[in-house]
């Protein structure tokens, strides 16, 4: 590992701290929505040793970056999907050598004991990056007001030109003074560089975007508030958790207390009694309850209809910052609220590809429980997942008859679980069995799969010595006392799958394939209707080959349920139908009735 505990001692003999502006299409003021593609506005760099300062307005941009790309050159971002998507604008290429500045702070704080809600605002940000630095601070309130301006488009004055520029040579300068700072707590420059690269692929992704029915979006969004009590009303006849209060539906925490006790369903709670009503809890607790999932996709589809902030351009593009390395285990956190996939599944429908294209949605097949069996040595563990449907092969190798009824949804709550070592209450809770019988599969578990549970242990004793723990690619997360086991379990499985994606958006990118969007576990791929037989291919290859080089050759396998999305065709999500017709047919009502 290279390490540089000053700046000055970077092998670069050019270091540039780079800040871009730049609006949505026209600007707002003009007609362009958010998720436009960008149009630049300014530019400001600051090359570190020479103190030189590049001030370029948007008349003043040419075909050729004003900086030097090549392998001598260092460029330095906050968040360098935005300048990247800056260059791409441009038809600049990629810089050969970049640190994104806000990667390597997210990597500096990532502590398994703090959720990044629990951060407070703007922790993220430069000038929270420079406050955990004891540096001075940036004019937030100017800061956002000069962003808004900006956001509007042309024309601009003389003055907000100045202004504009003043502005953005101000962020460049306060990166020229993080750098110093950040540069020495960077532990191995290669693994750095390596994230900027992910940057560029990644940059490539959001400016891409999924294709979106755009008249069918304006179309719910132009009936949305008429509809929303109907909906509520049609939806909740199951549940009855709901009051409708002058058209506007409130969700009643006693009422779904009372179905919960009906469908003798084990709610958690906090230690106050208080239901847990978090996103993920519903999420969770469906999966084991299939009953639920109707309440749960009413709720994400009113939260994300209520914000009205998906991010969908003139183009019917969905465009939005991906968030990279924005969790604890370097998985991408895009906004719930703008990204096409956030927690409304009903809504994914409206993504089409445009006429003469395609798409494609490949996934890792069961990629948690293959990284836990590959990273663990189990070979019985794996032996279960080349079976086929691993939870049933889990079953079967613990003794369980495949003739049970509901035995596969028991087992997918059970694997989902022992990769975080789910105790037999909770895992009595979601499975909805006794204690003794839960009591008794967990310890089947541990006998059979005994390779796995001592890694794990391993892996505990690891990071309770270290007080820390690391991928193969340089990711770090610290684990002081304190730190959940769960974390400590469970970390190793999902940063390697946050690796694999890493990888994998690198060689798609190096590989000519079109991700429109990266999720999760998976990648939405898009190309000409004629071609997509073999891009479906190359894109098995490729992520093939990117769970090879972190898993040690293992190849994870992948797959495409349903084939491609032909031209005229829609995006298909089990879980958000009954939703996404509900929705349509009240629409249809209402135009009917306003016709």
């Amino acid at each position: 590992m290279i390490h540089c505990s000053d700046w000055r001692d970077l092998p670069y003999r050019e270091i540039w701290a780079v800040d871009t502006e730049y609006y949505p299409g026209l600007g707002l003021a003009n007609g362009g929505r958010e998720g436009d593609p960008i149009t630049p506005l300014a530019l400001v760099a600051f090359e570190l040793r020479s103190s030189r300062v590049l001030r370029l307005w948007q008349d003043e941009l040419g075909p050729f970056p004003p900086y030097r790309l090549d392998a001598d050159a260092l460029i330095i971002a906050y968040m360098a999907t935005a300048e990247f998507g800056f260059h791409l604008a441009m038809g600049w290429g990629q810089p050969a050598r970049t640190i994104d500045a806000y990667i390597e702070f997210r990597h500096l704080t990532n502590d398994a004991r703090i959720k990044a809600g629990d951060r407070p605002n703007g922790f993220y940000s430069l000038a929270g990056a420079l406050r955990h630095f004891g540096e001075d601070e940036i004019d937030l309130a100017r800061k956002d007001e000069m962003r808004d301006r900006i956001m509007q488009g042309p024309p601009f004055t003389n003055q907000e030109r100045a202004d504009i520029l003043r502005y953005c040579e101000d962020d460049a300068r306060a990166l020229a003074r993080l750098i110093p700072r950040l540069v020495p707590t960077i532990p191995s420059l290669p693994h750095a560089l390596y994230r900027g690269q992910y940057a560029w692929a990644l940059s490539h992704e959001e400016r891409c975007g999924s294709p979106i029915d755009l008249a069918g979006l304006d179309r719910i969004r132009a009936g949305w508030d008429a509809i929303k009590a109907d909906l509520v009303t049609t939806i909740d006849r199951e549940y009855d958790c709901y009051e409708i209060v002058d058209g506007v539906p409130h969700f009643r925490d006693e009422q779904f207390l009372a179905y919960t006790r009906r469908q003798h369903i084990p709610w958690p709670t906090y230690a106050d009694g208080r239901l847990d009503k978090r996103a993920e809890t519903f999420r969770d607790m469906s999966r084991t309850f299939p009953q639920v999932a109707n309440l749960h996709e009413l709720r994400s589809t009113l939260a994300q209809l209520r914000s009205n902030k998906l991010a969908v351009g003139r183009d019917g593009r969905n465009r939005t910052l991906l968030g990279p390395f924005g969790t604890k285990t370097g998985r991408n956190a895009p906004s719930n609220s703008k990204f096409i996939f956030g927690p409304a599944k009903c809504l994914r429908f409206l993504i089409m590809p445009p006429p003469g294209m395609a798409l494609i949605h490949r996934d890792f097949s069961q990629q948690e429980v293959r990284i836990a069996a590959v990273k663990s040595g189990d070979g019985a563990l794996l032996a279960a997942c080349e079976a086929g449907d691993v939870y049933l092969g889990i079953a079967q190798q613990l003794g369980f008859p495949e003739s049970r009824p509901g035995l596969r949804t028991l087992f997918k709550t059970v694997v989902l679980g022992i990769q975080y070592g789910l105790g037999h209450r909770s895992l009595a809770s979601r499975a909805g069995i006794s204690l003794y019988e839960a009591a008794e599969i967990l310890a089947r578990l541990r006998a059979r799969f005994r390779t796995f549970e001592e890694w794990c242990t391993n892996t505990a004793d690891y990071a309770g010595l270290r007080m820390t723990m690391s991928t193969a690619f340089g990711w770090t997360v610290q684990c002081p006392p304190g730190t959940s086991a769960r974390t400590i379990r469970n970390w190793p499985i999902q940063s390697d799958g946050a690796a694999i994606l890493h990888a994998a958006s690198i060689l798609a990118e190096r590989r000519g394939i079109r991700i429109v969007a990266p999720i999760h576990d998976a990648f939405l791929a898009e190309g000409p209707a004629a071609d997509i037989a073999d891009i479906s291919v190359a894109l098995d290859r490729l992520m093939r080959d990117a769970s090879s080089l972190v898993l040690c050759g293992y190849e994870l396998p992948t797959s495409d349920d349903g084939g491609p999305i032909m031209p005229n065709q829609r995006y298909y999500e089990e879980r958000g139908e009954n939703m996404w017709n509900t929705i349509n047919r009240l629409i249809e009502n209402l135009e009917r009735k306003t016709a």
